[in-house]
């Protein structure tokens, strides 16, 4: 009997000592999670019972280069729904449909989902806001958010581009510089109890979102807008399929105005404008989407052209560079010149007769031009053409830059070279005719074009934007030769509707086919600069398909000298002689 008793007390001690083991077992368990996990459950049961709904911030604004706000954002709301709060569907579906003239079907569609959140409608009017937050109805949710608003509407709308549904940058610099205009969302967070009903006592806390940095330009409002206003005279006058105008600082790259007419409305960006439909006429497809990107191209970058005889002006360059041609050296002109089975021709059928290189220049004459491209040779012309620039895109910051339509260096046969000489048989983008031009012009440096200036963040710190620059593209004798013969061929020559009264001008003209040949379209241009002889602005028009008369020193060197005889006085750029007593001194 005792060794039984013995027994027992075995198995109780036993026992007990078991039960001690798995409660100390479970004691350090419990002081593991509750000490050591604390931070980890406590954010497992936020998550659990928290909603989060997101704050969106407001984008950086956009400034011309003297702080004009072209791009700024304007207070709206985005309305939705927590199914788990609805307390009166009917109630809370009228007034959606009412108030966001939104049709019932779809009110209730997402009223009736069951999930966290569901978002009805965004970039809601504040006031249309204001009145359904009043009516207080349960889980329905108005939170404030921002909209892109621009307040001069069409003006640089290529340049510009605008944002989608979410804020995003969809084209232009508003995509180009979005990392630095986003700014970061901030988040609102409530919490729930187990049925995923808020606890008002909880109350609200919030991440807040911080603002996006401002964009400085170096567009000028005053000239851009003047620009456009000359490009839709000179499109209207001429019946024109549309009117490019670029302003450039030839120095350093910054471009004061950048036109494409027609423009589009960038506070309603999706809808045709009367004058895009009126243009596209017969042309016009049922592909929306496809007539939107028609009229949203940056002709100045987007789009490549044959450039005619402002490309004269390259060519000329590299003869110079070269030593194939000096300004003393005399050319016959009969009308034509014959390229092996080739008959060209130059504009003035009955020829020019005996000229030298800068009459030759002045007159625009194509003959001269073939041989000087002939003196240089398929493989020299070539080298110079890469060496230049051309072959490679102009960096500017903007999406979607063309490259050179250029044939392969093997494919350029005498004809071919003769053809390029006065600027046909290959295609590049009036933004990379502009910035040749200018390294040709400025001494020769190759600038990079661009439109972005400075990025200033919240607190006002300022980063001045780099730019690179590639120096030695022509020496600084040919640029002054240069800058000397298109003075003239502005005064005394075919550019002579680009003068402007006291100011020094120099310039090209052109007047060139459109691709195929022989339908009449012409593509008329003009590229001028001043003053001649210290460029501080280089200009471009090009006027597409023109009606009438098409000759690029009739109908577009007009539209450069009046553009300047607003706006070099704006820019302080002096008159005269004035000009080069300051730049010797």
């Amino acid at each position: 009997m005792r060794g039984y008793k013995t027994f027992h007390r075995k198995k109780v001690l036993i026992l007990f000592l078991g039960v001690c083991f798995c409660m100390l077992l479970l004691a350090g368990r419990l002081v593991y999670l509750m000490v050591f996990q604390s931070a980890y459950y406590t954010q497992k049961a936020l998550t659990l019972h928290e909603r989060e709904r997101s704050i969106k911030a407001a984008r950086g604004e956009i400034w011309d280069r003297n702080g004009t706000v072209l791009a700024a954002n304007k207070t709206v709301c985005t309305v939705s729904v927590i199914h788990s709060q609805i307390k009166d569907p009917e109630a809370v579906i009228e007034l959606l449909c009412r108030e966001l003239s939104l049709d019932e079907e779809t009110v209730r569609k997402r009223v009736e989902k069951v999930s966290s959140i569901e978002r009805i409608k965004s970039n809601v009017e504040k006031e249309t806001g204001d009145r359904i937050r009043k009516a207080d109805l349960g889980g329905v949710k108005v939170d404030e958010d921002y909209k892109r608003y621009y307040p001069y509407e069409t003006l640089a709308s290529k340049v510009l581009g605008f944002t989608g549904a979410d804020n995003q940058g969809i084209i232009g610099l508003e995509v180009k510089y979005d990392d630095a205009l986003r700014g970061q969302d901030g988040t609102i967070y409530t919490i729930t109890d187990a049925r995923g009903v808020e606890i008002d006592a909880q109350g609200e806390s919030r991440k807040e979102p911080v603002k996006g940095h401002t964009l400085q330009l170096t567009l000028d409002r005053n000239i851009q807008t003047y620009a456009t206003m000359l490009a839709t005279q000179a499109m209207l006058a001429k019946e024109a399929e549309g009117v490019s105008i670029l302003c450039m600082n030839p120095q350093n790259g910054e471009i004061y105005a950048c036109v494409n007419v027609p423009e589009f409305d960038l506070n309603a960006p999706y809808d045709l404008t009367d004058e895009f439909i009126s243009l596209r006429g017969e042309k016009l497809t049922d592909n929306l989407q496809d007539e939107r990107n028609r009229m949203w191209r940056n002709n100045c970058i987007n789009d490549t052209y044959e450039p005619g005889s402002t490309f004269k002006v390259i060519t000329a360059a590299a003869g110079l560079e070269e030593g194939v041609v000096t300004p003393a050296d005399t050319f016959h002109c009969p009308g034509f010149c014959v390229v092996e089975d080739r008959r060209i021709r130059c504009h003035k059928v009955t020829g020019h007769g005996s000229e030298n290189f800068v009459q030759a220049t002045m007159n625009s004459c194509n003959p001269v031009f073939v041989a000087v491209g002939l003196r240089l040779g398929p493989e020299k012309y070539y080298d110079y053409f890469k060496k230049f620039g051309l072959l490679q895109k102009t960096g500017v910051d903007l999406p979607g830059e063309a490259g050179t339509i250029m044939h392969k260096k093997e494919d350029i046969g005498l004809v071919e070279l003769a053809t390029m000489s006065f600027g046909q048989s290959f295609q590049i983008t009036p933004m990379q005719l502009l910035t040749t031009f200018s390294s040709i012009i400025n001494g020769g440096n190759r600038i990079t074009p661009h439109f972005g200036k400075t990025i200033i963040d919240e607190n006002g710190k300022k980063e001045e934007l780099q730019y690179p620059v590639q120096k030695g593209i022509v020496s600084q004798e040919t640029s002054q030769t240069m800058r000397e013969i298109l003075e003239k061929v502005v005064s005394e020559g075919g550019g002579r509707n680009g003068q402007v009264e006291g100011y020094e001008i120099g310039g090209k003209t052109a007047t060139s086919q459109t691709l195929p040949r022989g339908t009449g379209r012409y593509i008329s241009s003009f590229i001028g600069f001043a003053p001649a002889s210290d460029p501080q602005i280089i200009t471009l028009v090009v006027i597409q398909a023109p009606k009438g008369v098409y000759y690029g020193g009739t109908i577009a060197a007009p539209v450069c000298r009046k553009l300047y005889e607003n706006i070099l006085p704006y820019l302080n750029i002096e008159k005269g002689r004035e000009n080069t007593e300051r730049e010797s001194s």
